[in-house]
This record gives C-alpha cells, structure tokens and sequence, in this order.
C-alpha cells in the first residue's frame, strides 16, 4: 500500500513549480478559452476578485485551484494543446494516478492524430455516423469477424455494448433467408 501512496506525494516545489508556470499563461489561456474571468471563477469556485488576484499574481494559486483550472483547460479544445506544450499540464503526476501509464484519451491517442479532433467536431450527424460506420467494419476486420454482419449487429449499439457471435450469427441467417427468397422470386 505503501507503494501505492508514493505514486501521489507530489512534494511542495513540484506543486510550486506547476503552479508558477500556469499562473504565467492564465491571461492567454482564459482568452483563448473565451471566458470572462466571473464565468471561469464561478466554474472552478472561487469569486471573481480571488480569480483575478491570482491572475494578476496578487495572490498565490491554492494547488486545489491549480487542479481546478488544469481540468478546465485540458477538456477545452482552445487550449487543451497550450497547456501541454508549455509543459503546464502534469503528465509526470497523470502517470503516477495510473499506477505507472499514461493517460491515453481517444483524442490524445498517438495512434490518431492530434489534428483529427477538430475535423471530428466539425462532422455532422451523417458524418459521425459514416466515421462510426467505418470503425464498427474495422474492428470486425482485426477480430476476424465478417464486417457487414457487426455492422447490422450493432443495430443502433454504441462499443459499449457487447455484440455477442449469436448477434452475428442471427444477422448471417437472415441474410441466407434473404437470399433463399430471392433466388426463388
């Protein structure tokens, strides 16, 4: 257990170090998020004179404000990519709180590329359905499973639903029957 509790003691000049460095870009940051100071305080929950105190480096940054603000930013697409290369965004620590690995998001995954999460926001809903289309065929192809039978599977199921072998099997007889019918037309 011990070991466990090593992997989330982050000693004071780490801390220190984290929070001086976003403390510098916070007025780039909020713009780039485009926030008004009062909506961002109310969001991390602190008033607007404490926010702007901290901003300004009036007053120094609690490490629970610290990890407030690198929530807002990192799940911003504004500024997700600034905070992390600025080195502002605490991958050393990430990895500590799992156990050793680093944190790999679908869109923080290097097997896609960064700059795809912007063409995937800007799809619409056929587009999102096509993307969802294509990868459903994907996984059919690296399980070795007939891709047009999982795609009629899943039928409105989202990955996280298991697709069971009678899901598929259900789908390959209905086209047998399919084909019978029309073979006999």
């Amino acid at each position: 257990m011990a070991e466990k509790n090593f992997l989330f003691s982050i000693d004071e000049s780490r801390k220190k170090e984290l929070i001086d460095k976003l403390t510098d870009e916070l007025v780039v940051l909020r713009a780039k998020a485009g926030i008004a100071q009062e909506d961002l305080a109310r969001i991390i929950g602190v008033t607007r004179q404490t926010y702007g105190n901290i901003e300004r480096k009036d007053k120094p940054m609690s490490w629970g404000t610290y990890l407030s603000l690198i929530f807002f930013f990192e799940h911003n697409n504004q500024t997700a990519q600034m905070l992390r290369q600025s080195g502002i965004f605490p991958d050393d620590i990430i990895v500590g709180f799992n156990n050793g690995k680093p944190f790999v998001s679908y869109y923080q995954s290097e097997k896609i590329d960064p700059t795809m999460s912007e063409m995937i926001e800007n799809l619409d809903e056929q587009g999102i359905h096509s993307l969802k289309t294509f990868l459903m065929v994907e996984y059919a192809r690296c399980k070795k499973l007939p891709g047009d039978y999982v795609v009629k599977a899943f039928n409105g199921k989202s990955f996280n639903s298991k697709i069971s072998e009678g899901d598929v099997n259900t789908q390959k007889a209905l086209k047998r029957i399919r084909e019978k019918r029309k073979n006999n037309e």
